[in-house]
Protein backbone atom coordinates (compact mmCIF):
# COMPACT_ATOMS: atom_id res chain seq x y z
CA UNK A 1 0.00 0.00 0.00
CA UNK A 2 1.19 3.59 -1.01
CA UNK A 3 -0.10 6.63 -0.22
CA UNK A 4 0.26 9.84 -1.89
CA UNK A 5 1.44 13.25 -0.76
CA UNK A 6 -1.50 15.27 0.58
CA UNK A 7 -2.10 18.66 -0.86
CA UNK A 8 -3.95 21.25 0.22
CA UNK A 9 -6.52 23.13 -2.01
CA UNK A 10 -6.88 26.54 -0.91
CA UNK A 11 -10.01 29.18 -1.76
CA UNK A 12 -12.90 27.69 -3.59
CA UNK A 13 -12.79 23.76 -4.02
CA UNK A 14 -13.88 22.77 -7.65
CA UNK A 15 -15.11 19.42 -7.64
CA UNK A 16 -15.48 19.19 -10.87
CA UNK A 17 -12.29 20.74 -11.97
CA UNK A 18 -11.10 17.64 -9.75
CA UNK A 19 -12.72 15.15 -11.35
CA UNK A 20 -11.70 16.50 -14.71
CA UNK A 21 -7.93 16.88 -13.66
CA UNK A 22 -8.17 12.72 -12.46
CA UNK A 23 -10.09 12.16 -15.87
CA UNK A 24 -7.46 13.42 -18.24
CA UNK A 25 -4.32 11.82 -16.35
CA UNK A 26 -5.77 8.51 -16.36
CA UNK A 27 -7.62 9.10 -20.00
CA UNK A 28 -4.07 8.32 -21.81
CA UNK A 29 -4.10 4.92 -19.92
CA UNK A 30 -7.35 3.64 -21.21
CA UNK A 31 -6.24 3.11 -24.51
CA UNK A 32 -3.88 0.50 -23.96
CA UNK A 33 -3.86 -2.97 -25.36
CA UNK A 34 -4.16 -5.01 -22.45
CA UNK A 35 -4.33 -8.96 -22.44
CA UNK A 36 -7.12 -11.05 -22.42
CA UNK A 37 -7.72 -11.96 -18.84
CA UNK A 38 -9.51 -16.06 -18.23
CA UNK A 39 -9.71 -15.19 -14.67
CA UNK A 40 -12.84 -12.59 -13.42
CA UNK A 41 -10.85 -9.86 -11.92
CA UNK A 42 -12.77 -7.81 -9.17
CA UNK A 43 -11.30 -4.89 -7.41
CA UNK A 44 -12.47 -3.29 -4.07
CA UNK A 45 -11.48 -1.08 -1.49
CA UNK A 46 -11.35 -2.13 2.30
CA UNK A 47 -15.12 -1.54 3.52
CA UNK A 48 -17.72 -3.44 4.79
CA UNK A 49 -20.24 -3.68 2.55
CA UNK A 50 -17.42 -5.40 0.18
CA UNK A 51 -16.60 -8.03 2.44
CA UNK A 52 -18.73 -10.86 1.69
CA UNK A 53 -17.17 -11.12 -1.60
CA UNK A 54 -14.07 -12.18 0.45
CA UNK A 55 -15.66 -13.75 2.73
CA UNK A 56 -17.26 -16.24 -0.53
CA UNK A 57 -13.89 -16.48 -1.75
CA UNK A 58 -12.72 -17.60 1.99
CA UNK A 59 -16.08 -20.16 2.08
CA UNK A 60 -14.50 -21.43 -1.57
CA UNK A 61 -18.26 -20.37 -2.29
CA UNK A 62 -16.56 -19.75 -5.89
CA UNK A 63 -16.19 -22.31 -8.55
CA UNK A 64 -15.39 -20.48 -11.56
CA UNK A 65 -11.83 -18.59 -11.56
CA UNK A 66 -12.49 -15.59 -9.29
CA UNK A 67 -9.98 -13.41 -8.28
CA UNK A 68 -10.64 -10.40 -5.63
CA UNK A 69 -8.45 -7.56 -5.73
CA UNK A 70 -8.13 -5.44 -2.94
CA UNK A 71 -7.11 -1.22 -3.56
CA UNK A 72 -5.86 1.19 -0.92
CA UNK A 73 -8.29 3.53 -2.71
CA UNK A 74 -11.31 3.85 -4.95
CA UNK A 75 -9.35 6.33 -7.50
CA UNK A 76 -7.42 3.15 -8.22
CA UNK A 77 -10.21 1.00 -8.58
CA UNK A 78 -11.44 3.44 -10.89
CA UNK A 79 -8.40 3.74 -12.68
CA UNK A 80 -7.65 0.14 -13.11
CA UNK A 81 -11.49 -0.21 -13.99
CA UNK A 82 -10.94 1.83 -17.12
CA UNK A 83 -7.64 0.17 -18.47
CA UNK A 84 -9.14 -2.76 -18.15
CA UNK A 85 -7.03 -4.21 -15.64
CA UNK A 86 -10.42 -5.30 -13.90
CA UNK A 87 -13.67 -6.80 -15.27
CA UNK A 88 -15.48 -6.28 -12.69
CA UNK A 89 -15.50 -3.35 -9.49
CA UNK A 90 -17.38 -3.04 -6.74
CA UNK A 91 -18.31 1.15 -6.68
CA UNK A 92 -20.98 3.75 -5.33
CA UNK A 93 -23.57 4.72 -7.30
CA UNK A 94 -22.37 8.32 -7.97
CA UNK A 95 -18.79 6.45 -9.33
CA UNK A 96 -20.81 4.55 -11.76
CA UNK A 97 -22.44 8.20 -12.83
CA UNK A 98 -18.56 9.17 -13.34
CA UNK A 99 -17.68 6.16 -15.45
CA UNK A 100 -21.29 6.54 -17.67
CA UNK A 101 -19.74 10.30 -18.08
CA UNK A 102 -16.27 8.71 -19.11
CA UNK A 103 -18.30 6.58 -22.08
CA UNK A 104 -17.65 3.53 -20.13
CA UNK A 105 -20.54 0.92 -21.01
CA UNK A 106 -21.07 -1.08 -18.03
CA UNK A 107 -24.00 -3.23 -16.71
CA UNK A 108 -24.76 -3.41 -12.59
CA UNK A 109 -25.55 -6.93 -11.97
CA UNK A 110 -25.59 -6.51 -8.05
CA UNK A 111 -26.49 -4.78 -5.48
CA UNK A 112 -24.30 -4.74 -2.76
CA UNK A 113 -25.35 -2.53 -0.05
CA UNK A 114 -27.33 0.45 1.37
CA UNK A 115 -25.38 2.78 3.23
CA UNK A 116 -27.59 4.37 6.61
CA UNK A 117 -24.98 6.07 8.46
CA UNK A 118 -21.82 4.27 7.46
CA UNK A 119 -20.35 6.97 5.21
CA UNK A 120 -19.41 9.25 8.16
CA UNK A 121 -17.90 13.14 8.48
CA UNK A 122 -15.57 13.03 11.69
CA UNK A 123 -14.07 15.73 13.13
CA UNK A 124 -11.93 16.89 16.27
CA UNK A 125 -14.77 17.66 19.39
CA UNK A 126 -14.00 21.46 19.15
CA UNK A 127 -15.45 20.88 15.96
CA UNK A 128 -18.70 20.07 18.13
CA UNK A 129 -21.48 19.81 14.63
CA UNK A 130 -21.74 19.96 11.40
CA UNK A 131 -21.36 23.99 11.57
CA UNK A 132 -17.50 23.89 13.07
CA UNK A 133 -16.93 22.72 9.64
CA UNK A 134 -16.92 26.36 8.47
CA UNK A 135 -13.21 27.57 8.72
CA UNK A 136 -12.17 24.18 8.87
CA UNK A 137 -9.59 22.10 7.07
CA UNK A 138 -11.65 19.01 5.89
CA UNK A 139 -9.95 15.94 4.29
CA UNK A 140 -11.83 13.87 1.15
CA UNK A 141 -11.32 11.92 -1.45
CA UNK A 142 -12.38 14.00 -4.38
CA UNK A 143 -13.00 11.38 -7.08
CA UNK A 144 -15.29 9.00 -4.87
CA UNK A 145 -18.19 8.65 -2.89
CA UNK A 146 -16.74 11.19 -0.22
CA UNK A 147 -17.13 14.16 -2.36
CA UNK A 148 -20.97 13.13 -2.75
CA UNK A 149 -21.55 12.39 1.13
CA UNK A 150 -19.38 16.23 1.44
CA UNK A 151 -21.68 17.75 -0.68
CA UNK A 152 -24.83 16.65 0.09
CA UNK A 153 -24.05 17.28 3.95
CA UNK A 154 -23.26 20.78 3.11
CA UNK A 155 -26.48 21.16 1.14
CA UNK A 156 -28.65 19.99 3.47
CA UNK A 157 -27.10 22.29 6.24
CA UNK A 158 -27.30 25.40 4.45
CA UNK A 159 -22.64 25.97 4.48
CA UNK A 160 -21.11 27.04 1.40
CA UNK A 161 -18.55 25.33 0.18
CA UNK A 162 -16.41 28.97 0.30
CA UNK A 163 -16.24 28.71 3.94
CA UNK A 164 -14.87 25.20 4.15
CA UNK A 165 -10.73 24.84 3.51
CA UNK A 166 -10.45 21.25 1.75
CA UNK A 167 -7.95 18.75 1.45
CA UNK A 168 -7.75 16.29 -1.23
CA UNK A 169 -6.53 13.39 0.10
CA UNK A 170 -7.13 9.54 -0.21
CA UNK A 171 -8.89 7.44 2.20
CA UNK A 172 -5.88 5.13 3.14
CA UNK A 173 -4.61 8.36 3.80
CA UNK A 174 -7.62 10.40 6.55
CA UNK A 175 -6.40 8.19 9.66
CA UNK A 176 -2.82 10.08 9.17
CA UNK A 177 -3.91 13.24 7.89
CA UNK A 178 -6.11 13.57 11.04
CA UNK A 179 -3.75 12.19 13.19
CA UNK A 180 -1.07 14.78 12.28
CA UNK A 181 -2.87 17.94 12.10
CA UNK A 182 -3.09 18.17 8.60
CA UNK A 183 -7.21 18.02 8.50
CA UNK A 184 -10.13 19.05 11.47
CA UNK A 185 -12.67 16.79 9.76
CA UNK A 186 -12.31 13.73 7.12
CA UNK A 187 -14.91 12.46 4.62
CA UNK A 188 -14.35 8.86 5.43
CA UNK A 189 -16.01 5.22 6.35
CA UNK A 190 -15.35 2.03 8.01
CA UNK A 191 -13.07 1.32 9.32
CA UNK A 192 -11.19 4.38 9.49
CA UNK A 193 -14.48 6.06 11.39
CA UNK A 194 -14.10 3.47 13.92
CA UNK A 195 -10.34 3.60 14.21
CA UNK A 196 -11.27 8.03 14.86
CA UNK A 197 -13.79 7.19 17.35
CA UNK A 198 -10.93 5.36 19.11
CA UNK A 199 -9.08 8.57 19.11
CA UNK A 200 -11.86 10.89 20.27
CA UNK A 201 -12.99 12.32 16.61
CA UNK A 202 -16.80 12.30 16.52
CA UNK A 203 -19.21 11.66 14.40
CA UNK A 204 -20.64 15.43 12.72
CA UNK A 205 -22.38 13.92 9.35
CA UNK A 206 -23.98 10.54 8.45
CA UNK A 207 -25.43 9.02 5.91
CA UNK A 208 -28.64 8.73 7.72
CA UNK A 209 -29.71 12.16 6.40
CA UNK A 210 -29.55 11.15 2.95
CA UNK A 211 -31.08 7.42 3.33
CA UNK A 212 -31.12 5.23 0.13
CA UNK A 213 -28.79 7.87 -1.54
CA UNK A 214 -25.50 5.78 -1.41
CA UNK A 215 -25.62 2.49 -2.58
CA UNK A 216 -22.79 -0.06 -3.82
CA UNK A 217 -22.86 -1.97 -6.46
CA UNK A 218 -21.19 -4.62 -8.64
CA UNK A 219 -20.34 -3.44 -11.93
CA UNK A 220 -18.63 -5.30 -15.04
CA UNK A 221 -17.85 -4.16 -19.04
CA UNK A 222 -20.12 -4.73 -20.88
CA UNK A 223 -18.04 -7.44 -22.85
CA UNK A 224 -17.34 -9.29 -20.11
CA UNK A 225 -21.07 -10.37 -20.18
CA UNK A 226 -19.52 -12.36 -22.87
CA UNK A 227 -16.37 -13.43 -21.75
CA UNK A 228 -16.50 -14.19 -18.40
CA UNK A 229 -20.45 -15.58 -17.95
CA UNK A 230 -20.33 -18.31 -16.03
CA UNK A 231 -18.28 -16.55 -13.59
CA UNK A 232 -20.91 -13.76 -13.36
CA UNK A 233 -23.60 -16.30 -12.20
CA UNK A 234 -21.02 -17.83 -9.95
CA UNK A 235 -20.12 -14.75 -7.85
CA UNK A 236 -23.23 -13.41 -7.89
CA UNK A 237 -24.32 -16.81 -5.93
CA UNK A 238 -21.22 -16.67 -3.80
CA UNK A 239 -22.47 -13.32 -2.69
CA UNK A 240 -25.69 -14.76 -1.48
CA UNK A 241 -23.97 -18.01 0.04
CA UNK A 242 -21.70 -15.51 1.90
CA UNK A 243 -24.48 -13.90 3.23
CA UNK A 244 -25.89 -17.12 4.38
CA UNK A 245 -22.55 -17.48 5.80
CA UNK A 246 -22.85 -14.22 7.87
CA UNK A 247 -26.25 -14.65 9.37
CA UNK A 248 -25.70 -18.68 10.41
CA UNK A 249 -22.09 -18.31 11.45
CA UNK A 250 -21.70 -14.88 12.52
CA UNK A 251 -18.59 -15.30 14.85
CA UNK A 252 -16.56 -17.29 12.51
CA UNK A 253 -17.65 -14.46 9.94
CA UNK A 254 -16.75 -11.36 11.90
CA UNK A 255 -13.75 -13.06 13.06
CA UNK A 256 -12.18 -13.18 9.12
CA UNK A 257 -13.55 -9.86 8.76
CA UNK A 258 -12.00 -8.10 11.71
CA UNK A 259 -8.67 -9.60 10.31
CA UNK A 260 -8.91 -7.77 7.12
CA UNK A 261 -9.84 -4.42 8.52
CA UNK A 262 -8.07 -4.29 11.19
CA UNK A 263 -10.49 -3.61 13.78
CA UNK A 264 -11.99 -5.90 16.42
CA UNK A 265 -14.98 -8.44 15.96
CA UNK A 266 -17.22 -6.08 17.79
CA UNK A 267 -16.16 -3.03 15.61
CA UNK A 268 -16.85 -5.46 12.72
CA UNK A 269 -20.15 -5.93 14.06
CA UNK A 270 -21.09 -2.34 14.83
CA UNK A 271 -20.14 -1.40 11.47
CA UNK A 272 -22.69 -3.07 9.36
CA UNK A 273 -25.15 -1.12 12.11
CA UNK A 274 -25.20 1.21 9.16
CA UNK A 275 -25.44 -0.82 6.40
CA UNK A 276 -28.35 -2.93 4.46
CA UNK A 277 -27.23 -6.08 2.46
CA UNK A 278 -30.15 -6.09 0.66
CA UNK A 279 -31.64 -9.91 -0.36
CA UNK A 280 -32.09 -11.51 -2.98
CA UNK A 281 -35.64 -10.53 -3.44
CA UNK A 282 -34.64 -6.87 -2.78
CA UNK A 283 -32.29 -7.23 -5.01
CA UNK A 284 -33.98 -8.46 -7.88
CA UNK A 285 -36.89 -5.80 -7.04
CA UNK A 286 -34.70 -2.84 -7.38
CA UNK A 287 -33.02 -4.05 -10.48
CA UNK A 288 -36.08 -4.48 -12.29
CA UNK A 289 -38.90 -3.19 -13.64
CA UNK A 290 -39.72 -0.12 -15.64
CA UNK A 291 -38.88 2.14 -14.80
CA UNK A 292 -36.62 -0.01 -11.88
CA UNK A 293 -36.57 1.88 -8.73
CA UNK A 294 -32.53 1.54 -9.15
CA UNK A 295 -32.94 3.49 -12.49
CA UNK A 296 -34.82 6.02 -10.59
CA UNK A 297 -31.91 6.79 -7.79
CA UNK A 298 -29.56 6.81 -10.66
CA UNK A 299 -31.16 10.01 -12.26
CA UNK A 300 -31.65 12.09 -8.97
CA UNK A 301 -28.29 11.04 -8.31
CA UNK A 302 -27.05 12.14 -11.69
CA UNK A 303 -28.87 15.42 -11.26
CA UNK A 304 -27.40 16.23 -8.12
CA UNK A 305 -24.08 15.68 -9.41
CA UNK A 306 -24.57 18.05 -12.69
CA UNK A 307 -26.35 20.88 -10.17
CA UNK A 308 -23.02 20.43 -7.91
CA UNK A 309 -20.95 20.65 -10.83
CA UNK A 310 -19.82 17.42 -10.06
CA UNK A 311 -20.07 16.58 -13.63
CA UNK A 312 -20.06 17.60 -17.21
CA UNK A 313 -23.97 18.31 -18.05
CA UNK A 314 -23.34 17.98 -21.56
CA UNK A 315 -22.10 14.16 -21.34
CA UNK A 316 -24.25 12.91 -18.23
CA UNK A 317 -26.63 10.62 -19.54
CA UNK A 318 -26.10 7.95 -17.37
CA UNK A 319 -28.71 5.60 -18.27
CA UNK A 320 -26.93 5.70 -21.99
CA UNK A 321 -23.56 4.23 -20.60
CA UNK A 322 -24.67 1.93 -17.34
CA UNK A 323 -27.84 -1.03 -17.93
CA UNK A 324 -29.24 -2.33 -14.88
CA UNK A 325 -28.92 -6.44 -15.04
CA UNK A 326 -30.33 -9.25 -13.00
CA UNK A 327 -30.42 -11.66 -14.96
CA UNK A 328 -27.29 -12.91 -13.27
CA UNK A 329 -28.96 -12.83 -9.83
CA UNK A 330 -29.30 -16.28 -8.46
Amino acid sequence: MHNKPMQKICGHFNFKAAFLKILLILLPMSFCSLSYSQTLRVGTTLWPGYEPLYLAEEINAYKQKIRMIHYSSTSEVLRAFRNNTLEAAALTLDEVVLLAESDIPIDIILILDISEGADVIMGRPELKNIQGLVGARVAVESTAVGAYTLSRALEIHNIDINKVSLVNAENSTHKEAYMNNMADAVVTYEPVRTQLLNEGAIELFNSKEIPGEIVDVLVVHKKTLKTHRKALYDITQGWFKALQQLKNEPDDSYAFIASRMKISKQGVKESYFGLTLPSLEKNRMLLSGSPAPLTQTLHRLTQHMIDNGLIDSKNSDSSANATLNPSFLP
